[in-house]
């Protein structure tokens, strides 16, 4: 239900100019991952760590990123096992120890403190990664368009189609709530900031909300208006406001960071 992986290779970096490196290393299990470390062809204004979301693979997702690179910052991505080059097959407890590995490499490798994003099930996948980890060498945690739970967001589905209107409540009693992501979210103690669009019709944006309200502070939510899933960072107003976010530092008790900001 979750997990929709591919292994088509639809671009790489060579197609944009860009540098990078192909990097492989092992999760806890033993599977080997893919990833690529992207680089701009300025000197580097940082590193952002990217869980991407479900669907295809890193060689899909990496392209929305470009304009960050473009503006000076490096980029990791990496792929979950069954995705792309990464061996194995598409599994919730395997894909979080992914992710922890692939942190795991970025901390042994990069000396500096860095940037993490989740998108969709990515968000998900790395709450939960971050979660009793020692996690002082991130800087902010940015989550967008993540789901509150598993089971809520099966629900959610459920809920478009009047068939099944009635068995909405079979999620709640099947599936585990053990990696919701608004348990994690209360116990991540880094400036969190999530990101959404109002139009988005594969995951609620009230999910967002939701764990913006659980969430420890500093906190963060942006709303964009008129855009659909992943797509708040098209908005050439939000990408102002958040090169700022990742240029400076972001103080506990700095206001601009602890509302809901709504972008036209």
């Amino acid at each position: 239900m979750f997990f929709y992986p591919d292994k088509v290779t639809y671009r790489t970096p060579e197609f944009y100019g860009l540098d990078y490196d192909e990097v492989y290393f092992d999760s806890q299990d033993k599977t080997r991952l893919h990833a690529w470390h992207i680089y701009p062809d300025s000197a580097s204004a940082g590193l952002i760590f990217i869980a991407h979301g479900n669907a295809q693979n890193l060689s899909s997702h990496f392209a929305s990123w470009v304009w960050l690179i473009e503006e000076g910052y490096e980029l990791f991505i990496f792929d979950y096992r069954g995705y792309g080059k990464s061996e194995g097959e598409s599994d919730l407890e395997g894909s979080i120890e992914d992710t922890k590995a692939a942190l795991d490499y970025v901390q042994e490798h990069y000396k500096k403190d860095y940037f993490v994003c989740g998108q969709s099930l990515g968000g998900t996948l790395l709450l939960n990664a971050l979660f009793q980890r020692d996690n002082s060498k991130i800087k902010a945690v940015i989550i967008d368009s993540t789901f509150r739970g598993f089971s809520d967001i099966a629900s959610d589905k459920m809920d478009q189609v009047w068939l099944t209107w009635p068995f909405q409540w079979i999620p709640y009693l099947s599936m585990s709530h053990t990696y919701d992501a608004m348990d994690r979210v209360q116990q991540i103690k880094r400036p969190l900031l999530f990101l959404h669009g109002s139009l988005d019709k594969t995951i609620s944006p009230n999910n967002s909300w939701q764990l913006f309200d659980a969430a420890s502070r500093p906190r963060g939510f942006w709303l964009v208006k008129d855009a659909d899933h992943l797509q708040a960072l098209n908005n050439e107003n939000i990408r102002k406001d958040f090169l700022e976010f990742l240029n400076k530092e972001v103080h506990y008790y700095d206001t601009r960071y602890s509302r809901m900001r709504i972008y036209e």
